[in-house]
């Protein structure tokens, strides 16, 4: 999938995005505090909502295309509810109907024909008046099973967010053991499609795609040339529960002159996330988007230009949309997939960079950015 373009209110939180146009390779660059966080958090709320949950006061105008070339446009507007939780609906008893926020307004247009539209009177599926359904649910979770819904639903679940404000790395165990997950998924497509954590999957390479776990342990040992070598294993440490062993696939790295392997929970968190982000390019399913937010707690700045290079390269199979206020960072991307957020109270305007008139070198766009910054 790829995210054409949203436009998102907040009425809750009294917070309005204007448009935004998205590019295969978007950075969000501002101050601390213009709204970069917050829309990539509105974007995984639209998430949240596909799969069932209701979100009080979210009004959106979403538009997206999948791998096929199908075109979406999705719509809504919950009400506004005095209220800041998110409700899971699958949980009844605990979340009763007059706390949760009704939904007024939704439709979806594929390729530009209407195939779901609801009103507080009526829902039309394809022109045809439905049943009565749940007021607190997405249309698109409630009818996901039909064939043209699921094709959006599965397009939806593609978007990952990655939240890099944590230096914190934590561990992931699989609800089988490897020894299984290893006997079903054999080939890289598998691999690829799979709905497993990317440790998994970076495992099963490791495991049953070696040409494929080389060429990802190849890019990582020219980013960082002090490592020899990678291995993602199980833990067969003696002092290892029970319950851990062959059910948590664990990474070390072997580095030039150190004898010892470096167990995972000693490797540094920027070496890690480089490793895990590369392994993504790689073993993500084509129309992946990656959000990130803060770039520069994600990744070595030694690893920014390879992945920049490998997003921007034509043949990238993976939309990456990323916030950052990094001048390392900012000033090593081209300017223009730079998007600068700038905000006047709840409105949040994003432009391109070439609005500002910024100039031809990228050096020069760099010192121009600074400046308009600073003057926020």
């Amino acid at each position: 999938m790829v995210i054409q373009n949203l436009k998102i209110r907040n009425n809750h939180l009294g917070i309005e995005f204007e448009k935004i146009d998205f590019f295969k390779l978007t950075l969000l660059v501002g101050i601390s505090g213009a709204g970069k966080t917050q829309l990539l958090n509105s974007i995984t709320d639209l998430i949240k909502i596909a799969k069932g949950k209701s979100i009080s006061g979210l009004e959106w105008n979403f538009t997206c295309n999948n791998i096929k070339g199908d075109v979406f446009n999705w719509n809504g507007k919950y009400e506004t509810l005095e209220t800041d939780s998110v409700f899971d609906d699958e949980d009844e008893k605990n979340n009763t109907e007059e706390n949760k926020p009704k939904i007024g307004f939704e439709e979806l247009i594929v390729n530009g024909k209407t195939v779901v539209k609801r009103s507080e009177e009526q829902i039309l599926f394809n022109n045809n008046k439905m049943p009565k359904l749940s007021s607190f649910q997405s249309l698109i979770y409630i009818l996901k099973e039909e064939a043209i819904i699921k094709s959006v639903y599965d397009a939806l679940k593609k978007i990952i967010f990655r939240d890099n404000t944590s230096s914190e790395i934590g561990f992931k165990l699989s609800d089988k053991p490897l020894s299984a997950i290893k006997g079903k998924y054999k080939i890289i497509k598998e691999i690829r499609e799979s709905e497993l954590d990317i440790r998994l999957k970076l495992y099963l390479c490791y495991e049953n795609e070696k040409d494929v776990f080389e060429e990802i342990k190849n890019h990582y040992l020219s980013i960082f040339p002090n490592v020899e070598d990678i291995k993602i294993e199980p833990i067969e440490d003696k002092n290892t529960p029970v319950f851990l062993i062959d059910r948590l696939p664990f990474i070390q790295i072997k580095e030039r002159g150190v004898e010892k392997w470096i167990k995972e929970n000693k490797i540094s968190s920027g070496m890690l996330k480089s490793l895990l982000h590369i392994s993504e390019l790689y073993l993500l399913s084509e129309g992946s988007v990656i959000l990130i937010d803060e770039f520069e707690n994600s990744l070595g700045v030694n690893c920014i230009d390879f992945l920049t290079d490998d997003l921007i390269h034509e043949n990238s199979k993976i939309q990456f949309i990323a916030t950052s206020h990094h001048p390392y960072v900012i000033n090593n991307i081209p300017y223009e997939y730079w998007k600068v957020v700038t905000r006047k109270g709840g409105l949040i305007n994003i432009k391109d960079a070439k609005d500002f008139k910024l100039g031809k070198s990228k050096q020069q766009a760099f010192v121009q950015l600074t400046k308009i910054l600073d003057n926020q």
